[in-house]
């Protein structure tokens, strides 16, 4: 390696500065005079002559010409010269490769001071045929997120050169590979656009070390509170396994849904996104596809489209993400689901058999209240870590979701089951119960979708018999005899001649055979007295 008097040595190797603590251009003219140096000898006609002098040589006499001489960190011309420098002019080192490097292009010089030089990490890459450039914004955690915008080759040499096209990384295609403890950025050769996890666990010793984040998951969780930390365990541990829809909802105000929110998203930082219930409907999907954790607030889906979409989502293995202005590609889909909601009854339609859903009503805070509450417990995310580490681990066996039907089971999941039942639904059951509670003696009623019609709906032009049939079989489960019998609709009459011979359906009386003192007592329990 040559040494210049003034200065500094360089070795091939780049080592990273930080842009933000020097100036670049600055940076450049007081360490890297041999780099100019050596960059200006490989110009055309520019030759040596001597460790600190340059010659532009246009014939033979040029040869030994000293006609740009280094001196106190510039560069400086002695007599006339191919150069075309202006003679006893002092020219900086940065000055010099911007002109005869890159052509008088000042960002294509710059860039090569900060990726080259100072060892920046390139925001390029190419990806199949396609370039990107990695863009960071800070969202209102202040967390910064990269974000993958298309960029265009001709746009990427106008800017930095032809030559900084040799230094984009290449990658065949992209792909998601979720891991909090273990993580490498590029996949058997593909990108992959899951982040960092950028929180390092500390030693848990004592709970007052996460006082604040266990009060909000016990105020949250309550009775359930080992299955939500087994959920987070899982979360932090196995980001693949696939988690059941947690809904926290309320319609009173300081709850801690949000709070827990907000918490999330910085415990799990980029691989969170918050979105509304239009995102699930649309036909994109780039804002949410490759993230790993995907946030609902103040949330209602109203279209059957987008709660089909949400169920789906929860246990979909691949995804063909549909971004604008990107070809469409398909990658495996690790999202979990987490909705924040005021509407304790309808936030969404969830049918009664539906096991894919966890839904808390989270109660008022109660107490002296924490105004940094949230600033308190991302303070103790690394010893929240420490303490998801020193848990068991959880059995992830037991169910495709982890938490089986009945751990998941809540009044709050029932109530939400009930009112998602359509309006025929819920008549024909009124109706039904009316009938059962007026014929306790009876253990069961029989009848057809036109026993129903005639009975109850006769007058309603709008609701047919095939209608009541898809009800009772799709909404409430019911069945039709395998076999045509003969059977009385309602039991109406004990007259052999009155039975109709069909295939009805059976209904069970929940009110057969209780006692007429309870009969007694609930009549006594309705008065207004």
């Amino acid at each position: 390696m040559m040494i210049l008097k003034n200065g500094a040595a360089m070795s091939n190797k780049p080592v990273f500065i930080d842009c933000n603590t020097i100036n670049p251009v600055d940076y450049f003219n007081k360490n890297c005079i041999q780099e100019c140096y050596d960059l200006l000898l490989k110009v055309k006609n520019v030759s040596s002559t001597g460790i600190d002098s340059l010659t532009y040589v246009t014939n033979k006499e040029d040869n030994s010409k000293r006609m740009v001489v280094i001196e106190n960190g510039h560069f400086v011309a002695k007599m006339k010269n191919g150069f075309n420098l202006t003679i006893s002019q002092p020219y900086t080192p940065f000055q010099m490769i911007q002109k005869f490097k890159y052509k008088d292009q000042f960002y294509m010089a710059l860039s090569y001071v900060v990726y080259d030089i100072m060892g920046h990490e390139n925001n390029y890459i190419r990806v199949g045929t396609k370039f990107y450039k990695r863009i960071s914004k800070q969202d209102r955690f202040g967390i910064y997120r990269d974000e993958l915008k298309v960029w265009d080759r001709s746009t990427i040499v106008d800017d930095h050169g032809r030559d900084f096209l040799s230094q984009i990384e290449k990658f065949d295609d992209f792909v998601i590979e979720p891991n909090n403890k273990e993580y490498s950025r590029i996949v058997n050769g593909n990108y992959n656009t899951y982040s960092s996890f950028s929180h390092e666990p500390k030693e848990f010793t004592d709970e007052k070390q996460i006082q604040w984040t266990l009060k909000v998951l016990k105020h949250l969780f309550d009775d359930q509170y080992n299955l939500g930390i087994q959920y987070l365990k899982v979360l932090y541990d196995h980001p693949k396994q696939s988690l059941p829809i947690l809904v926290f909802i309320s319609t009173e105000r300081q709850t801690g849904k949000s709070t827990f929110i907000d918490w999330v998203t910085m415990l799990f930082g980029s691989n969170t996104v918050m979105i509304n219930p239009e995102n699930i409907g649309s036909q994109f999907n780039g804002s949410y596809a490759d993230k790993n954790i995907i946030m609902i607030e103040e949330s209602h889906f109203d279209s059957k489209q987008a709660t089909e979409k949400l169920k789906n989502l929860s246990t979909q293995k691949n995804i063909l993400v549909n971004s604008k202005h990107t070809q469409e590609y398909s990658t495996p889909f690790y999202g979990k689901i987490i909705i924040a909601s005021n509407n304790e009854d309808k936030f969404s339609k969830v049918d009664s058999p539906e096991i894919r859903y966890w839904v808390r009503k989270a109660p008022t805070l109660q107490g002296k209240a924490n105004h940094n509450i949230l600033k308190d417990m991302v303070s103790e995310i690394p010893y929240f870590l420490g303490f998801l580490n020193s848990m068991p681990d959880v059995d992830l066996l037991k169910s495709r979701m982890v938490f089986d039907a009945v751990e998941l089971k809540t009044d709050a999941l029932e109530k939400v089951k009930l009112e998602s039942r359509s309006e025929l639904h819920k008549e024909i059951e009124i109706k039904l119960d009316d009938w059962c509670t007026n014929n306790r003696e009876t253990e069961k009623v029989m009848f057809t979708a036109l026993d129903i019609k005639q009975k109850f709906f006769d007058k309603y032009s709008n609701i047919s018999s095939s209608y009541i049939t898809k009800t009772l079989k799709s909404d409430m489960e019911l069945f039709p005899e395998s076999k045509t019998t003969r059977y009385l609709p309602f039991q109406e009459s004990s007259s052999l001649d009155k039975k109709k011979a069909g295939k009805p359906f059976v209904y069970k009386n929940p009110y057969f055979k209780i006692e007429f003192e309870e009969i007694e007592q609930e009549i006594e329990d309705d008065l207004p007295f």
